[in-house]
């Protein structure tokens, strides 16, 4: 059972009637200011306090449709609190009645009649509300291993992005045509998981003249082997698929488990695929060893918290954060990463932020560092990035392009 979409009235009635999401101490924004370009840009995503969707987060079965995507159903989070909200592993912390209290606090703070330009960037940000049939943001691959499609183009000379690149399927270690394995595709859309294993990611919309739909997100490994059997007892790890900004989906094999109770791996180890937004268009270059040499640098990468835009900089709560405590293990993190490129203000270029856990990366976001109007070197960003943990440990965060390590920061995981 699925309810009907929000009204446009009502999400810019949420919009004008308060500034800052609901999560407790945080003070995101629900409209920003570019700094390169002024363009306001949304921070925030609607919330349902009841699921729309029958088996969402906090599903209601007795609530009507009218009561689902009115006011009183709905709330104002930025993207990170948004997705962890709506963990369903957190079901039994974020309680109905808890984020009504959070609603009931967001509805005392003071809201701001909004402007032609706030109306464009909620639209964007939200556009589910527009249409039934708008889709600007590209499709996650559609078989096992296969990569995304771009995203859409909208705007005077705009494009779509590229699709991703099919990961590599591999039948007892030779690559054969991904069409061979159409019987296990018919086999795994019968599950009740709509990602299917190994597709990569949608690209995410271009909006605005000359604008490029982003590249869709690569497709994983899917490898059909046979393995010799030596041991009594086996496992099979299956990755888990992409759900966060940047997440890559995890790694997948199996291992054999020893009389002394310990592992080893029996078979390769098929890869991940790629979120949408781990590739640059194709008109931004990588950072390379020229680029280097005429003074390009990556002068700041760092973990940060309450990051706004004040009289076009970024104004941070908390800067260099060396610690993350959660309460339990497994749990879903997403940082709020900052880092600052110099170049010259008509050169464009970009390069990627991974976040590595236990020698595996988790998660890559890539970074356009465009032209710009003011003359000034130096342009920030902060932009969220998440992954999976499981266990206690050094998170590193790496700024990288070209296989050049350009800059590198860590921040602990630690159970507390």
């Amino acid at each position: 059972m699925e309810h009907p979409k929000p009204t446009a009235s009502t999400v810019y009635k949420l919009y004008g009637s308060s500034r800052h999401c609901a999560f407790p101490d945080c003070r995101e924004p629900h409209i920003e200011v570019d700094e390169n370009t002024g363009v306001k840009i949304c921070n925030a995503e609607v919330s349902h306090i009841h699921a729309r969707r029958e088996n969402g987060p906090r599903w209601d079965a007795s609530q009507s449709s009218e009561d689902n995507r009115s006011d009183g159903n709905l709330m104002l989070l930025c993207r990170k609190h948004h997705a962890v909200v709506d963990d369903r592993r957190n079901e039994k912390y974020y309680t109905p009645d808890l984020l009504k209290a959070w609603k009931a606090e967001q509805e005392m703070q003071e809201g701001d009649a909004l402007a032609a330009e706030d109306l464009e960037a909620i639209e964007q940000t939200n556009v589910i509300i527009a249409a039934d049939t708008v889709n600007l943001g590209g499709e996650g691959g559609s078989a096992p291993g296969a990569g995304g499609g771009g995203g859409a183009g909208l705007g005077s000379n705009a494009r779509g992005g590229d699709g991703g690149d099919g990961g590599r399927c591999i039948n007892d270690g030779r690559l054969i045509d991904a069409s061979a394995m159409k019987s296990w595709t018919v086999f795994v859309r019968e599950g009740s998981d709509e990602r299917l294993p190994g597709s990569g990611g949608g690209g995410s919309p271009g909006i605005g003249d000359n604008s490029v739909g982003g590249r869709g997100g690569n497709g994983g490994d899917y490898f059909v082997c046979t393995a010799q059997v030596t041991h009594d007892q086996y496992r099979v790890k299956v990755g888990r698929g992409a759900r966060l900004p940047g997440e890559i989906g995890g790694s997948s094999y199996i291992e054999g488990i020893n009389a002394d109770g310990s592992t080893e791996r029996i078979t390769p180890i098929a890869y991940g695929g790629l979120s949408g937004y781990s590739h640059l268009p194709d008109d931004v270059p990588e950072i390379d060893a020229k680029a280097i040499e005429r003074g390009v640098r990556v002068c700041c990468l760092t973990v940060v918290e309450g990051a706004t835009i004040e009289n076009g900089a970024h104004a941070i709560r908390r800067f260099a954060l060396s610690g993350y405590d959660v309460r339990e293990l497994p749990v879903e993190i997403v940082f709020n990463v900052l880092t600052a490129v110099t170049k010259q203000p008509d050169e464009r270029t970009g390069y990627f932020v991974s976040l590595f856990f236990d020698g595996e990366e988790k998660a890559r976001i890539a970074v356009r560092a465009l032209e710009r109007e003011d003359g000034f070197l130096s342009t920030s960003f902060c932009f969220p990035i998440g992954a999976y943990f499981e266990t206690e440990g050094l998170c590193r965060i790496i700024a990288h392009a070209s296989g050049i390590s350009l800059c590198e920061t860590a921040i602990e995981i630690r159970r507390r």
